[in-house]
Formats: C-alpha cells, structure tokens, sequence
C-alpha cells in the first residue's frame, strides 16, 4: 500500500498573500513618527515558519526579528520590501518568537510589534491507514500534527467553506462525499499560539461496487487433458488493483487471474485479468461450467461471472483392431479383437448388422462389455446360414468411443433337419393326404412334396407341392387314380442356404 501523507514542504510567498498590492491611505499631513507593523500572523511547516503582515505607510522595508526559546534580545534576521517572509532552516518543535519594525527613507527604523510565537512542524492527515482506496463512505482520518497544535479545521473543500474549529484529535472518524470516485479531505491545523498550518490534504477513491463484463478463454474446445489456456477478465470500469480467478464445474481448482504483467498477462494494470495455465490432466469431462470471480481494491466482491459457453475435455480412445470370427455355430459366432490398453477406458459395445457399414445405431447394439480386459464376445441365437457384419466399439470414461474395424463372420450352413413322414390317410379314388413332423431349423425356409409312380422318390420326381409356412405339416394332393397306380411320396426340407434333406418314403401300396 501507498501512504499518502500531505506534508508540508514549501511555501510561496505569492500564495500566502503578501500586502505590497493594498493602496496606502494617504496622511494629510506628514509625520516624522512610525506604527509598528499591524497583524503579524505566522504559518508554520516542516522546518518552516511564513509571516505576513499588514504594510505601514511610507515605510520603505521591514525589519524581522526572532529569538529562539524565549522571547528575550530578538535578533534582526532578515529586511525585505514585501510584507511577508519564510524563515526557513529550523528545527521542528521549537519555539520562536517574531517580531517585526517598519523602515522609512533615512533610514529611520519604528518601534517593533508584539512578539508572536510559531512552532514549525510537520502537519499530516491520512484516510485509513493511507490506503489508496476504500468500499465504505464512512472512514477513519488519521491525524499529526505537534503537541502544541490545539485546534483543526477539516472539510471537502480547499477553502475549507462551513468548517468550524474542532479540538485537535489525532484520529476522527468522516464521512465522505457520495458518489464513487476521487474524494479530496482537506485539514487545517493552529497551535496554541496561535499559528495555523497551511491546509494540507489527501486523496483517497471511493469504489462501492465491482463488476464483471466478460470473461472468455482463447481457443476452441473440447481441449486435451493438460491443455494450456489463456483467460482473460474484463471488470467494469477497468478497475485495477484487484484480485480474480476462475472456477470450472466440478474441480475444487482455483486459477488465479492476474493484471501485473506476470503468469501470462501481456500488460500491467490495463483492467484486464489474464493467465496463461496449463490445466491439469486429472480435468476431465463435457460441458464444464466456467465462472470467473473478482474482488476489487476496496474490498467489493463482484457478482460470479459465468461463461456463455462451456468447455470441455477430453482424449478420445483409440480404436482397437478386430481380428472377426474365430468360431462358429449354426447360431452363434465368437469375435475377438485386440484388447486396448490406454488409461480410462470402461470397456466395449459390439454392434452388428445384416449388411455392411456398421455404426453406433442403437437398434444395432449387441451388447456392452465392462472392463478393458475382455477380448472375445460370443454372439448368440443367430439364423443359421447368416452372414453378419462387426465393429467393436472402445469406450472411456467419458463415454466417448472409437469403432474398431469391421469384420463379416457367417453361421454355419448345416444340413437341415428330415421331417418325418406319417402314412399316407384319406386315401381316395382321385385323392388322399400327407402330413408330416415340423421342421425347426432357424433357416428354415420350404418344403417341396414329390410324387412318383414307382418307389425310389428323388428331387428329379414330380414336385407336387411347395409348402414356405413351417407350421403347414400337411397337403392334400388330388388328381389321382388310386385303383389304377401306386404312389410313392417324399418331403423335402430346404434351408435358406440351398441346402436340403428328405424324408423317408411313403406310398399308397
């Protein structure tokens, strides 16, 4: 903190108000006799003690006089044509005793006036301890001046306007001006002899409140784990002095804001706050909040600030190879791919589909595997004789993921199931029935009935009938002449695949 301590160190003449300018009231006649000079008056500073006086007419100059410590054999110090002076060079504390004479042309000199006594010292007023800034109207003043000062005057103006004499205190509590800005004290000092100081002042900024107008990061998310970030804080009114930081949703992480020049702000004291940080790797996640605090040099906490936007970060996984199919089954398949490794992964989601271009629909997810350990997934209740198109997806703790290759892999085709066919019923002139056991292979796709004159039924003999509705075990064929032939009769099953078994052989015989 600054100390902001008004001394006073200098004095004009000018500004004191010497008399030469008054007009002199002209005597009606002449006289040979001398006044002493009128109204010595002394202000006293550091080491310094300024006198003025009131002009005697017809006098030429003036002669000053001081005596140190007591008021005895005063010794002439000084002559001047004006009608003040400043005797400077003298200790603080001390009391001296002035008086002054008028000169005529002669010289003559007149009689002295009264001794007055003056104490230089150093007079001071402080707000708060000498802080630069304060939240609060209400302050304390802090006060010095000698021990022989005894009265003071304090007020908001220079000319101290409606100001009353007070005893002197060292500490007085004031209430300043309203309104945020720039707030001058000015103080007036008189000791017990009757000198007064020069008004002495000091400043202090009134600030009430702190605001945050915008906060924003450089780049453009998601980051990577470990990323390096520029923030950068706009406050209202470009306040400096204060302290900010951000927050993000989640983390117990403070990042401190700075507008010195260090950690990454390029300017000093330019009412931006900026860092330059490398986030660390555990930060992690989607849509993270971002809220920027900020305090300002009185002491005022801002409204929390948060982002428009949210960041993110994140580190994809990295897809693993898929080998496909190391065995299978009429209605399975076993896929195995190679397990990852990388940190943060929770594990696997198969997908599959009946053609290729696997991808993450949902309608297409097999199953979800937990752990990262897991290799091998067997795929069940499959049709027999498919044909079936894989990815395997890696998955992290963010759920973010990564499709592997695609692999197509095939059920086994077998040999259908025969059905059994029952002796032939209803046997009629021109007619008669079939039926047969139900076939229950997952490819399943018809039964094809032939028909012939003599025994020994191939796919080469008559087809009579094709049946595509597992759940149809019967026919009823028509059109014949029992009396006249014997027929022989078989069924067929077909798969999907083209591949077929028969059944045993039944005739009418």
């Amino acid at each position: 903190m600054k100390r902001f301590t008004a001394m006073i160190l200098a004095f004009s003449a000018l500004s004191y108000g010497c008399l030469n300018d008054i007009e002199e009231v002209p005597l009606e006649s002449a006289s040979t006799e001398i006044a002493a000079p009128a109204g010595l008056s002394a202000r006293v500073s550091d080491g310094t003690v300024h006198l003025a006086w009131s002009p005697v007419p017809d006098a030429v100059s003036y002669r000053l006089y001081r005596s140190a410590g007591q008021p005895d054999d005063p010794a002439r110090i000084a002559e001047t044509a004006d009608t003040c002076y400043t005797d400077a060079n003298l200790v603080n504390g001390r009391v001296y005793y002035y008086s002054a004479a008028a000169v005529l042309d002669g010289p003559i000199e007149g009689p002295q006036s009264d001794q007055i006594p003056a104490v230089p010292s150093v007079y001071s007023i402080m707000i708060n301890g000498g802080t630069e800034v304060t939240g609060s109207r209400s302050v304390t003043l802090e006060l010095t001046g000698p021990s022989t000062t005894a009265l003071m005057k304090i007020g908001h103006d220079p000319d101290l306007a409606g100001a009353v004499w007070e005893s002197y205190a060292s500490t007085r509590g004031w209430l300043l001006e309203e309104g945020d800005g720039l707030k001058t004290v000015y103080a007036l000092f008189q000791d017990a002899g009757g000198a007064t100081s020069p008004v002495t002042s000091v400043s202090i900024t009134l600030d009430t409140y702190a605001e945050i107008t915008d906060l924003d990061i450089s780049g453009t998310p998601p980051f990577e784990p470990g990323a390096t970030l520029h923030f950068i804080m706009k406050v209202a009114d470009g306040e400096t002095g204060g302290e900010a930081w951000v927050r993000i949703e989640g983390f117990s992480l403070q990042i401190p804001l700075f507008d010195d020049g260090n950690g990454g702000d390029p300017a000093a004291e330019d009412g931006l706050y900026e860092t330059s940080y490398r986030m660390p790797i555990s930060i992690r996640g989607y849509d993270l909040a971002v809220t920027g605090e900020f305090q300002d040099a009185a002491g005022n906490r801002a409204i929390p600030y948060e982002m428009e936007e949210s960041i993110s970060f994140t580190d994809p996984p990295e897809p693993v190879y898929l080998f496909g199919s190391i065995d299978s089954t009429t209605s399975s398949i076993t896929m195995r791919w190679e397990p990852s490794e990388e940190e943060h992964i929770t594990g696997y989601r198969i997908y599959r589909d009946t053609s290729s271009g696997v991808d993450e629909a949902a309608d297409l997810l097999v199953t979800t595997i937990t752990g990262p350990a897991q290799s091998t997934f067997t795929d069940r209740e499959l049709m027999e004789g498919e044909t079936y198109y894989y990815r395997v997806f890696v998955v992290n703790d963010l759920d973010e993921t990564a499709g592997s290759n695609e692999k197509a892999a095939s059920t086994f085709d077998a040999y259908p199931d025969p059905v059994l066919l029952d002796s032939l019923s209803s046997i009629g002139d021109d007619r008669l029935t079939l039926t047969w056991s139900r076939n229950d292979n997952t490819d399943f796709a018809e039964y094809r009935i032939h028909r012939s004159t003599s025994p020994g039924v191939t796919e080469s003999s008559l087809l009579v009938a094709t049946i595509a509705e597992r759940d149809i075990t019967f026919f009823d064929d028509s059109g014949l002449d029992t009396e006249a032939n014997i027929y022989y009769y078989r069924v067929y099953v077909f798969d999907r695949g083209g591949n077929s078994s028969r059944s045993n052989e039944m005739s009418t015989e």
